[in-house]
C-alpha cells in the first residue's frame, strides 16, 4: 500500500478501513498523520481557532467493588491505602489547578457503597459557591450505582446532580461499547446499553457529554 497516496485520499474524504488503520498504526509517519488530522479539521473548522481545555482529574475515592480486570486503582474497603479524599485536599488540588489556568475539574473515583447522593450534592455546592469552574464529573456507571443505591431513576440523579452543580458527564467507563469485551475486562460493571442511557438521560435534560474508548485489552 501506498501509504502516503491513500492518507491523501482519506483528506479528500474517503473513509478509513480497517486495513488503513493497521497500515497507519504499523508504518505511518507520525508528522504526516498529524498534518492530515490538522487539515481534515481545518476544513471541517474553517474560522482557524483551535480550542483546549485545562482541568485536572481528582479522584475523590478509590474504593469499588466494580473490581475491573484491567483497573490498578480500585481498593477494598480495610486495605490500607484505602482513602475517601478529605475537604481539605480536595480543595488544595483545586486551588492548584485554577492557579495553572484549569477552567474544569473532572472528579471521579471508585464505586464506593459507603458515599451516596447526598455526599456528591454536597462536594458540587460547595465548590461552585468558592470556584468559578466547570465541573465534568461521574461517569455513567457511578451514575447508575448512585441511581441503583438510592432507588431513583437515572434522571432523577442526573437533575439533582445538575441542580447541585454538574455541567457535563465524561466519557469513562464506556471501555469498548461491546458486551463481550466488557464480561471479560470489567464482568461487573454496567453493560453497554446501560451506559448508553445513562448519555441519553443526561442529554434528555440539556447536560453534554463526552465518550472515551480503551483499545488494546482483548478487544479486536
Amino acid at each position: 500500500m501506498d501509504l502516503e497516496k491513500r492518507l491523501l485520499d482519506i483528506v479528500a474524504g474517503e473513509r478509513m478501513t480497517e486495513k488503513d488503520f493497521e497500515q497507519f498504526y504499523k508504518y505511518g509517519d507520525i508528522l504526516a498523520l498529524g498534518r492530515a488530522a490538522c487539515m481534515v479539521r481545518d476544513r471541517r473548522y474553517p474560522d482557524g481557532v483551535v480550542t483546549f481545555i485545562i482541568d485536572r482529574n481528582i479522584n475523590y475515592t478509590n474504593i469499588c467493588q466494580c473490581g475491573c480486570r484491567f483497573c490498578a486503582f480500585y481498593r477494598k474497603k480495610n486495605d490500607p491505602d484505602a482513602y475517601v479524599i478529605d475537604e481539605e485536599l480536595l480543595y488544595q488540588k483545586i486551588d492548584e489547578a485554577v492557579e495553572l489556568g484549569a477552567t474544569q475539574l473532572m472528579i471521579q473515583g471508585g464505586l464506593n457503597p459507603g458515599l451516596g447522593l447526598d455526599y456528591f450534592e454536597t462536594m458540587f455546592r460547595n465548590i461552585k459557591q468558592n470556584y468559578n469552574i466547570t465541573l465534568h464529573s461521574l461517569t455513567a456507571p457511578e451514575i447508575m450505582f448512585l441511581a441503583r443505591k438510592e432507588g431513583l431513576s437515572v434522571k432523577e440523579v442526573l437533575q439533582r446532580l445538575q441542580e447541585a452543580g454538574l455541567d457535563s458527564l465524561p466519557g469513562g467507563g464506556a471501555e469498548v461499547l461491546h458486551d463481550e469485551v466488557r464480561h471479560y475486562i470489567s464482568p461487573r460493571k454496567i453493560k453497554s446499553e446501560e451506559w448508553l442511557d445513562v448519555m441519553r438521560s443526561a442529554h434528555q435534560i440539556g447536560m453534554k457529554t463526552t465518550a472515551t474508548m480503551m483499545m488494546g485489552s482483548v478487544d479486536q
